[in-house]
């Protein structure tokens, strides 16, 4: 493995973020033209026209696509209007950059659909509709990500009534149905369905991605049953995958909705959150050898997760910046918020969001680029249907003391979002890691970039980039309270392939030379 020196531009400098607290503020009408769109599940944040600020892609009524591109100066969100996409609900949404022109692209599915993909064009204006032509898919999850270790970014499409679909990108953004890539049949024989979410995470810490798929099937109350035994596909380096989730502590025998990995305690592996519907929703910790321990009984707030029905959606999220991932779950009767204490345990954080409406469907990015965590929310009908009577809302959060690091990767050619990325900062809070991922949850698309709390600490000791080809980028001393571009391909790097480098103190010395040099990334 090479080890290279890294070279960062600066690209935006923002603001002080976060204090103790979470809370948010609804700015819908002053942030928004459009204050009546009524999503469904299905919606996403990403930075859709290459000025790297956080926009979101909504679709109302489940159908017709718009996007709200964020201003840098802080005003009224600007809008595009696609219009309608199909006449069938859309229940799942995943978006990257899959032909490599510079812009994002947004793949769409519902009850059974095809499979909608709108690609951008050129200047990243305007989108042009193309069918993945194939069977129907009853889609609830999806995932753009590179499946067979070959740099081009594929997809995972969770089919609720067979088996889960994965589709081959050629490089030029043609998707083609593939089961080579991976055959995610059922370890336990049965018809394969019962799909509902997929996380695409390097649980086991090797360096490649495995694949975690939540199942659930309507009806079915065997807990042995095929259809809804959760898997763990482990990834052997080379595309190969198995099912362990049985030997990694990760089968709960439950009808399980979504499931989340991160780092909770940070330790520099990646902890698990599992919603199910049957039994007790499960928080898992990472014991570093391949397997978990469920902890939900020590994690302070067993009583108030076990009173859960109906989740939908969970996320890890640092909404306070104070340097340890906070949970935020998604229900079809109430959502609820959980604050990291930092000690494995968590606390309820009642009346963060200014609504006695249940959030049904959220997603997660900086919405005013101030350098905290923000969530445009729905306020769903059922489990993924529209609710006219309920728009959507921004909410905005509070926060405005703790500090912040912000990392967005640009990645080669063919993986241009960097998608499979780990991103790692050391500092006074031990190792804080993020992974850069398409599609997550239950049909939700999260910003690319990679958003880490800091809480009063003044520096970043070291930054450390493993990217998926295997090359690692490291940085020493880097500054708070701005946004990193990190790219592996538009900047100069100095290659130190035969150079050992013995100490830390060489490494930083030599990083910073090329940064006196005035080397940027644009």
């Amino acid at each position: 493995m090479r080890e290279t020196l890294l070279l960062i531009g600066i690209i935006i400098s923002c603001l002080n973020s976060a204090n103790a607290q979470i809370s948010f503020t609804n700015q819908t009408s002053s942030l928004l033209s459009d204050n009546t769109i009524y999503s469904g599940c299905a919606m996403g944040i990403a930075d859709m026209n290459g000025d790297m600020l956080d926009d979101i892609i909504r679709l109302n009524d489940a159908k017709d696509l718009s996007i709200h591109y964020q201003k840098s100066d802080g005003s009224i969100f600007e809008d595009y209007i696609y219009g309608n996409i199909t006449s069938i609900i859309q229940w799942s949404m995943c978006i990257a950059d899959i032909d490599s022109n510079g812009y994002n692209d947004i793949l769409v599915g519902g009850f059974l659909n095809d499979l909608n993909l709108l690609k951008a064009d050129a200047n990243g204006e305007s989108y042009t509709y193309t069918e993945i032509l194939d069977d129907t898919l009853y889609l609830q999850g999806s995932n753009f990500t590179d499946i067979d270790n070959n740099g081009t970014i594929d997809l995972f499409a969770c089919h609720d009534v067979g088996l889960s679909k994965p589709y081959s990108n050629d490089g030029n953004g043609n998707l083609t149905y593939d089961l080579s890539l991976i055959n995610a049949a059922s370890t336990i024989p049965s018809d394969n369905s019962g799909n509902y979410g997929s996380v695409w995470t390097d649980y086991d810490n090797d360096g490649d991605l495995d694949m975690y798929l939540s199942k659930c099937r309507g009806g079915v109350t065997n807990p042995l049953d095929g259809r809804r035994v959760n898997q763990l596909f482990q990834n052997d380096g080379n595309g190969n995958y198995s099912d362990v989730a049985e030997a990694a502590g990760l089968r709960p025998l439950g009808q399980s909705w979504a499931t989340d990995f991160a780092d909770v305690d940070n330790d520099g592996d990646l902890d698990c959150f599992i919603i199910n519907h049957d039994i007790s929703i499960g928080i898992y910790e990472n014991n570093g050898d391949g397997t978990f321990d469920n902890v939900t009984s020590t994690s302070g707030i067993s009583a108030q997760i076990a009173s859960i029905n109906g989740g939908i959606q969970c996320m890890f999220k640092d909404f306070d910046n104070d340097s340890y991932v906070d949970l935020l779950v998604t229900t079809s009767s109430q959502h609820k918020l959980f604050r990291n204490n930092g000690d494995f345990t968590f606390s309820q954080i009642s009346g963060a969001f200014p609504t006695s409406l249940k959030i049904q469907s959220a997603v997660v990015g900086d919405l005013n680029n101030d350098g905290a965590l923000d969530v445009y929310a729905g306020f769903a009908s059922g489990y993924n249907n529209t609710n006219s009577n309920k728009p959507d809302r921004l909410y905005i959060n509070a926060e405005s003391s703790n500090n912040y690091l912000r990392v967005l990767l640009k990645g080669d050619n063919n993986n241009v979002n960097a998608i499979g990325s780990r991103i790692e900062i050391y500092g006074s809070w031990g190792v804080q890691v993020r992974e850069v991922r398409s599609g997550e949850s239950y049909g939700i698309m999260n910003s690319f970039i990679s958003h880490f709390g800091l809480g009063e600490s003044s520096t970043v000791d070291s930054l450390i980039v493993r990217w998926p080809v295997g090359q690692i980028d490291k940085l020493y001393d880097v500054d708070i309270n701005q946004t990193l571009c990190i790219e592996d391909t538009c900047i100069d790097y100095l290659l130190v392939e035969n150079l050992v480098i013995d100490t830390d103190t060489t490494f930083k010395a030599i990083v910073q030379v090329q940064l006196d040099n005035g080397f940027e990334c644009h």
